[in-house]
């Protein structure tokens, strides 16, 4: 008969399971808290810096009413604490569910973060050093055709963690693929016979993520997807 590992035997009562949420949930909300606070006061600097990086000289970056300024300021701020709390969370989330986890389960939970963790943070200095300023530049050099540009600071800033956000997620391709693999759900071998379906696929997802009315940042974050693509076919049998 085979042997199948179980989880810790330690039975907890109801009340017992949420006060151990709250005391968790405590934990991550002061955090959060903090962190914000801190970001905030250099939030100005920060977006200075995503003007300098991302804005061609010469283009005004305007506010529409006075609550604007602040309102962005304190969106960079959570939005910064988040990502900078996120291995606490996960650590949080980890230590409450760990007890009706599996051992086999536990041991996949601690190899799978660190490398999710990882990839986003490729994926974000990927699109924060590249995608972006090429992605602004060219939208700008576009509607400077017709128009003098002008970018609303909310909107402007929006746009940036959408791409910071969404190109991090890309590049938990290969994880991804790793679990189907894994779990038997597809092959490698079914994957790459699939790569007339599946670029097709990645360059309309390219015209999503770029709304270029040029082909070349499609046909640059398409690329990135492909690389990726086949980055995790390698990697699909290594990973997990």
């Amino acid at each position: 008969m085979a042997n199948y590992e179980l989880p810790e035997d330690k039975e907890l009562s109801l009340e017992e399971h949420l006060t151990e949420f709250r005391n968790r949930l405590v934990v991550i909300i002061i955090a959060l808290i903090i962190f914000t606070i801190s970001i905030f006061i250099f939030s100005s600097e920060i977006i200075q810096a995503f003007r300098t990086n991302f804005i061609p000289l010469g283009i005004p970056l305007i506010v529409l009413n006075p609550l604007e300024y602040i309102y962005t300021r304190f969106l960079i701020s959570f939005a910064g604490a988040a990502i900078i709390c996120l291995p606490l969370i996960i650590y949080e989330f980890f230590k409450f569910m760990r007890p009706g986890l599996y051992p086999g389960e536990r041991r996949l939970f601690i190899r799978v973060v660190p490398l999710s963790v990882l990839f986003f943070i490729l994926g974000g200095l990927f699109s924060y050093f590249l995608l972006i300023p090429l992605t602004v530049g060219s939208l700008i050099g576009y509607a400077e055709e017709v128009a003098d540009p002008m970018l609303v600071l909310s909107r402007f800033i929006s746009f940036v963690a959408f791409m910071l956000l969404s190109i991090g997620l890309v590049f938990q391709l290969p994880l991804i693929i790793s679990f189907l693999v894994k779990g038997k759900l597809i092959s490698i071998e079914e994957l790459k016979s699939k790569r007339k379906y599946a670029y097709p696929i990645l360059f309309v997802g390219a015209m999503a993520l770029a709304p270029d009315p040029t082909p070349i940042m499609p046909l640059v974050i398409a690329l990135t997807l492909i690389v990726v693509y086949e980055i995790s076919l390698v990697l699909a049998n290594v990973l997990l």
